[in-house]
């Protein structure tokens, strides 16, 4: 293969699968990009540490390369795909969560539109939400030539539709202090600092509902407190890397004050949870609400 900048291999695709302990699911996900309709690709495998690794010998007869590293212990989200990624050669890399899959032609439109513009650092397609298989999206987050132009981008966009310039990914990364939120994390940057596209077409479906435990859980109040936790820390290094602007940092500690207060109605105060007086008065005048018209 022709070779590009620092060295990645021309029209590869480096897919990155991070997994820890998924069981039949992750076979899925990696048998979707086996099936993928564009034919080069090398698959990543990051096992976090999972208990017994997965069975990949049965797809050494599969023309696509698949990379396996473990990890010596549990690392996280961010941590393995920044392995992965760093151990991919493609000229393009994309991400798949073990749970979900990629529709067989992704990977062959997606590459199509980086490689007709060479100006275009990332692209998304739409995903399918199998619990919501029917939902439609508002396409006002981009302008005339599909471009991202807004921060009202993030909720419709997901790690398992993007394709991105390695070399751009690389200037990136996942934000290895976030055990939550990375992915967030990653879209922000790249709307904010790179030319990015979205393609209102299907290329991912997302299993949101298969009771298996996901890191967007939110069951019980150790799960509200973690999501607290790396939000907080999401804000604030977004705005110390320079990523979002002084108005969009307080847009998000808006959005975190509403989590607290949350938490607080739903869980109680908490002393690992420090209110506001803002946060306080709210908190205060939504229990008089309650009480007010519950009775």
């Amino acid at each position: 293969m022709d070779k590009v900048k620092d060295n990645y291999q021309s029209g590869l695709v480096s897919v990155v699968i991070p997994t820890c302990n998924r069981g039949e699911l992750f076979y899925k996900a990696i048998e979707s990009v086996l099936g993928q309709t564009y034919p080069q690709v090398e698959i990543i495998v990051i096992d976090d540490n999972s208990d017994s690794p997965p069975a990949l010998e049965q797809y050494q007869a599969q023309p696509m390369p698949i990379i396996y590293h473990k990890n010596d212990s549990n690392l996280g989200g961010a941590i393995s795909r920044n392995i992965g990624a760093a151990l991919g050669h493609g000229e393009f890399v994309c991400f798949l969560d073990d749970d979900d899959v990629y529709l067989e032609n992704k990977l062959a439109l997606l590459v199509a539109e980086l490689e007709q513009d060479a100006g275009i650092d990332a692209v998304f397609g739409k995903i399918v939400k199998l619990s919501d298989p029917k939902r439609e999206y508002a396409i006002d987050f981009v302008d005339s030539k599909s471009i991202l132009n807004s921060l009202e981008s993030i909720k419709y966009l997901h790690t398992n539709t993007s394709l991105i310039r390695h070399t751009v990914f690389d200037r990136i990364r996942f934000d290895e202090a976030l055990a939550k939120f990375q992915d967030t994390q990653l879209h922000i940057e790249l709307v904010q600092k790179c030319r990015c596209k979205y393609l209102d077409i299907p290329v991912a479906l997302w299993n949101d509902n298969h009771g298996s435990g996901q890191i967007t859980d939110m069951k019980n109040a150790a799960q509200h407190v973690r999501s607290i936790d790396n939000y907080t820390k999401l804000k604030n290094n977004l705005y110390q890397r320079d990523s979002i602007s002084w108005l969009q940092y307080q847009k998000m500690a808006f959005n975190l004050s509403k989590m607290k207060v949350k938490y607080a109605l739903n869980f109680g105060r908490s002393q690992d949870l420090q209110l506001n007086l803002f946060e306080t008065n709210v908190l205060s005048l939504l229990k008089f609400r309650r009480a007010l018209f519950c009775k």
